[in-house]
């Protein structure tokens, strides 16, 4: 098997999971069966029991309270609405918790038009994505439903994580160190075999930077910009180079750039309208998701302020996830670039080698999270984008050029059913990741184009924790659990000999987190990330 290894792609689990006006939209977006009467005749025999979630709490902020009846459900009995009067259990997972201190799990009366209103909780845990566990029984049947919404994370004090440098048949070592930052909200950062480079947007509104390329140290972060409100970073894997994109609360986005450990400069960017909703920066191109669609500019590498340009019919798209960075094996293409978004109407568009979109007919629906990295490049060219994509009923999909046959590299693939959450990478007729089911299963899966898709359980290494984050790239894997402990692990699939499994970092009171990974062609693997921790609730 060929050598590969990731260059930086705007990493989009954070930028999505941690940037919730998107993705907090979509989860708490009602299924608007509140009030009906009756299901489709198609639905379910006359007598069976039915459930399902109708609205759930969306995005908030860790250690605040859901008040009742923000999270329903709707019980049916056969196509009917189930009486009132009859009874739901509702469960919450560890990292919520009713008010006053009552049991993790309650009876609930269905109430008129078969309506389950939840009592209000508190979320206590770590910043990620939680699952609601309803459950109905009739005529001697019992059947289950969840919601899935978001924990955010406050600010925190920030700590680095490295993983050693090894090959992939030496399981990696893990170690963590302190960054003086003591007001992180959220971040990226991203690396190759050169060095690492991350951005903290802290509680005043100043991006936080340190790295080799940046001039500045975890122990003495650099600071730049004011009112900044999201932030993505890039790392070069084919010079010293290393920059990013911040957008502010007032509606502007600025870029920075740094050419080998200087301080980075820092440039307005013009031409882009409409309300941000996402900033994500590669190496070459950025790229700002407005209400007025998807804005893309060349890295200004100089003193001039970029502008912008909007690429056509993307108006109204609600997601997004970029990649950018060099390859190893063609010289005719020795340099990848693209993404995906969704558009208005549900459709996944992407683009490669340019900024002219390819909508899928058959996209997966509705789409609440997507990741894309490059596909498989050639001396003849390069192929389509890989892109996992997840539905609000926790569907997970994927296509493009890193799977082995022809019909899974050209239609929707479903993965896995019952996702609350994932992660994954791709780079070059590769990809992998990590998701994590309601029932608390954690999954790492690898694909590439010539081999078959695997999957590995790694749930007993949590010890019957329940995972809320999961962060993914070429060879290191991070995840936390609602109790604010890190795991972190390395390997991919296909590298059995160099592989580890999740182990507890002793990182107390961790809240978010961040990882990069890096494979380069002698065969080496890098990576780490960082962890913003916080105070019990």
């Amino acid at each position: 098997m060929p050598e590969r290894r990731l260059p930086e792609w705007a990493l989009p689990v954070p930028q999505v999971d941690r940037r919730t006006l998107v993705r907090g939209a979509a989860w708490s977006a009602p299924v608007l069966l509140v009030g009906a009467t009756a299901l489709p005749a198609s639905a379910s025999p006359l007598s069976d029991p039915r459930i399902v979630s109708t609205t759930c709490f969306g995005s908030v902020t860790r250690c605040s309270t859901v008040p009742a009846g923000t999270v329903t459900f709707t019980a049916y009995v056969g196509q009917n609405v189930a009486p009132v009067g009859s009874t739901v259990t509702i469960t919450l997972p560890a990292g919520l918790s009713f008010v006053a201190g009552a049991p993790q799990t309650q009876t609930v009366t269905v109430g008129a038009n078969g309506l389950v209103s939840v009592p209000a909780f508190n979320g206590t845990g770590a910043a990620g994505s939680y699952s609601i566990q309803a459950s109905f029984t009739s005529g001697g049947s019992t059947v289950t439903a969840a919601c899935t919404g978001t924990l955010l994370a406050g600010a925190g004090t920030v700590v680095e994580v490295t993983r050693s440098v090894g090959g992939g048949s030496t399981a990696p070592t893990i170690s963590t160190a302190p960054v003086a930052i003591s007001n992180g909200l959220i971040g990226a950062t991203s690396g190759d075999n050169a060095g690492r480079n991350t951005a903290i947007v802290t509680a005043t509104g100043t991006v936080a930077y340190w790295g080799d390329n940046f001039n500045a140290s975890r122990t003495s972060p650099g600071s730049l910009g004011s009112n900044a409100k999201t932030v993505s970073a890039w790392t070069s894997s084919g010079s010293n180079t290393a920059g990013g994109a911040y957008s502010t609360t007032d509606g502007k986005v600025y870029q920075f750039y740094s050419n080998g450990n200087v301080t980075p400069t820092v440039l307005p960017v013009a031409g882009i309208s409409g309300t941000i909703l996402d900033v994500q920066s590669t190496d070459r191109y950025s790229y700002a998701l407005t209400s007025s669609g998807l804005y893309y500019w060349a890295n200004a590498t100089g003193s001039v302020a970029p502008t912008a340009t909007l690429v056509p019919n993307t108006a109204g798209a609600l997601q997004l996830s970029a990649f950018g960075g060099y390859n190893w094996q063609s010289a005719p293409n020795n340099f990848q670039y693209g993404g995906a978004i969704v558009k208005a109407d549900g459709t996944v568009c992407t683009w490669s080698q340019g900024f002219t979109l390819s909508c899928s007919a058959s996209s997966p629906s509705p789409v609440v999270k997507i990741e894309a990295g490059p596909g498989l490049a050639s001396a003849s060219g390069i192929g389509a984008p890989v892109v996992w994509a997840l539905t609000a009923s926790g569907e997970l999909y994927s296509i493009g050029s890193a799977f082995p046959t022809t019909a899974q590299q050209t239609t929707w693939t479903q993965r896995a059913t019952g996702v609350k959450t994932f992660d994954a990478w791709g780079f070059q007729g590769y990809t992998g990741g990590v998701y994590v089911t309601n029932t608390g299963s954690v999954i790492q899966f690898n694909a590439a184009t010539g081999f078959a898709y695997n999957i590995s359980d790694e749930t007993s290494y949590f010890g019957g924790k329940n995972v809320v984050q999961v962060f993914s790239s070429d060879g290191t894997y991070l995840a936390l659990t609602a109790d604010k402990q890190v795991y972190a692990w390395g390997g991919n699939l296909d590298n059995t000999g160099g592989r580890s499994h999740p182990a507890n970092q002793s990182v107390a009171n961790a809240v978010d987190l961040e990882v990069w990974g890096y494979h380069v062609n002698n065969g080496n693997f890098y990576g780490g990330g960082y962890v913003i921790t916080g105070e019990a609730c």
